[in-house]
Formats: structure tokens, C-alpha cells, sequence
């Protein structure tokens, strides 16, 4: 197994839920079976990132969450980018950059030993700042933002590592 890229301790979810959380930065897919979520940078041709913000956790953030039923990682990650977005993406278009994996210490968690790692791609766009039309009311607010405004945004969360390994 890889190193992690860094591991955030005592992490606390809007359930109340607390994990450890190990980030690893590789272009090589977690195991599908251990995948419960997937989430997506997504960048457009000018550089800026697509934004949402949850309204179940209350802060800003990519696009991203559950996987449902028996769907693929991709597939997961392409309807969560078109649920909270508008912007449909082609599965195959998604660079897997790294995951997230879920250390429970405290609460029952929506995620389970042996199903515990989100997903994170990023996804490329060749247009610039195609219009944000969530089509689910799980997000408040969606805009295109700079590097830096998302750094301002996101960069106290405990996934920030990741980005910013990624684009930083």
C-alpha cells in the first residue's frame, strides 16, 4: 500500500461521527469494492474551480458523495458532478488523483470497515465556466471560483492536502 499523503486526526462529521482520515495522493483507482462516495475537481479551461455548498455539512467544497446501489465509482462521480452542478461529464474523462480513507474512533458513520475510502478525480474542462444548474436541492450556493478564493474556501477542511497536492 502507499504511504499516505498526510493523516488528519479526530475529524468530526456532521453526524457527530469521528474518523481518522489518510490522504493518498496516486493516479492509481482505490479497490471499487471500497469505495462508498466519489468527489470531482473540477477545473475549467481558464483555471477556475466549480464550488458547492452542502447543506447537510454547511461549507463549501467539490462536487461530490454517495455512491447509490450497484453503480460504478465513475458512474457515482459523473451523476454527483450532474446532480450538484448541472455539468454532465463523460465517466472516461474523469484522472483519478487520490483518495480519502475513513478511520471510524466515535459514532456509527455512514461508511463501514472494508467500505470506507472516497474516491477523488478531477475532471478538465475545455470550456470556461459553463453555467452552474444544480438540478437537487442538496447544495445552496455554486460558483466558479480562483485557486486562491478556493484555498480560502477549503483549505481549513481536512481534504485541503489533497487539492493543493494536486493544483497547488
Amino acid at each position: 500500500m502507499t504511504e499516505p499523503l498526510a493523516t488528519v486526526s479526530d475529524v468530526t462529521f456532521a453526524d457527530g461521527t469521528s474518523a481518522d482520515v489518510e490522504l493518498y495522493l496516486t493516479p492509481t483507482p482505490a479497490v471499487e469494492s471500497a469505495v462508498f462516495a466519489a468527489m470531482v475537481f473540477v477545473r475549467d479551461a481558464a483555471g477556475s474551480f466549480a464550488l458547492v455548498h452542502s447543506v447537510r455539512r454547511q461549507e463549501w467544497g467539490s462536487p461530490g458523495g454517495w455512491r447509490e446501489g450497484s453503480e460504478s465509482v465513475r458512474d457515482n462521480a459523473t451523476r454527483e458532478v450532474a446532480e450538484e452542478t448541472g455539468i454532465r461529464l463523460d465517466g472516461a474523462a474523469l484522472s483519478p488523483v487520490g483518495y480519502e480513507r475513513f478511520v471510524r474512533q466515535a459514532g456509527s458513520g455512514l461508511w463501514r470497515p472494508g467500505q470506507d475510502v472516497l474516491q477523488a478525480f478531477r475532471a478538465d474542462l475545455t470550456d470556461t465556466a459553463p453555467a452552474l444548474r444544480p438540478a437537487l436541492d442538496d447544495t445552496s450556493a455554486h460558483e466558479w471560483v480562483s485557486w486562491a478564493e478556493f484555498e480560502a474556501r477549503c483549505g481549513h477542511l481536512f481534504w485541503w492536502p489533497l487539492a493543493a497536492a494536486v493544483f497547488g
